[in-house]
């Protein structure tokens, strides 16, 4: 594969914006973005991003593209724009929105058939860990291509998981939302006990929150996921 010297970001809303910008101040490299709308290109004017008018013309100068989307619709429009540009000169898209495992798996597919290089890193946390470059990204993608583009997913993150093959990294993002929805569900289920049962109600939500902290975010070693054990991949 050629050097990667140039960068693209397409989807600039809640996470994709600070994501970009993270990209453009820590990578080294020139970024080419766009969005449907102008706000957020003219704010990250300021941090040397450079604004695009179509999707075409980021495929035609980055060689590595970054998706930051609303869901799967998105990604497989958008991929498929790349894919069918005829002076593209992108060989890598990491797709970083959440997206099905299925039509991520299909669209990997169709790049791949096309030339290009697919990963899905799909992120956690929230708008503020993507504004200090602290999120949770999960990857789907072979070792090789992963070693590739880990340089960049580290300037938007500071978990970054190898989860397996094309599509583990949504696999392990759905895992993880499941995770954090049946653990808020238990700890309402578990505050309306106590309150039932003559429990302090101010006390009660306080000793929960800090003891499910204490048990539900584990100790993980950087690395990626093992078979046996998905470290780390549960933060949100």
């Amino acid at each position: 594969m050629t050097a990667i010297e140039t960068l693209g970001f397409i989807g600039l809303g809640v996470m994709g914006e600070p994501m970009c910008e993270n990209l453009a101040r820590k990578s080294g490299r020139p970024v080419f973005a766009t969005d449907l709308t102008r706000m957020p290109l003219d704010r990250l004017a300021a941090a040397g991003v450079k604004a695009c008018g179509s999707i075409s013309e980021v495929a035609e100068r980055a060689d590595l593209v970054f998706l930051s989307l609303p869901g799967g619709q998105e990604v497989e429009a958008v991929c498929a724009e790349i894919i069918g540009s005829e002076r593209r000169r992108v060989a890598t898209i990491v797709d970083c929105s959440t997206s099905p495992v299925r039509l991520t798996r299909e669209v990997a597919s169709r790049a791949t058939a096309g030339g290009i290089a697919y990963a899905d890193a799909p992120v956690a946390r929230t708008r503020e860990a993507a504004q200090k470059g602290t999120l949770s990204i999960m990857v789907g993608a072979a070792p090789e291509l992963f070693q590739r583009i880990r340089p960049f997913l580290d300037c938007m993150g500071s978990e970054v998981t190898l989860c397996g093959p094309v599509g583990c990294g949504q696999v392990v993002k759905l895992l993880n939302n499941m995770m954090l929805f049946e653990i808020g569900s238990a700890l309402a289920e578990a505050l309306v006990i106590g309150r039932r049962s003559g429990v302090d109600a101010m006390g009660c939500p306080h000793r929960h929150s800090r003891q499910s902290r204490k048990n539900v975010r584990p100790h993980r070693p950087a690395g990626r996921c093992a078979p046996s054990r998905l470290e780390g991949a549960w933060s949100a």
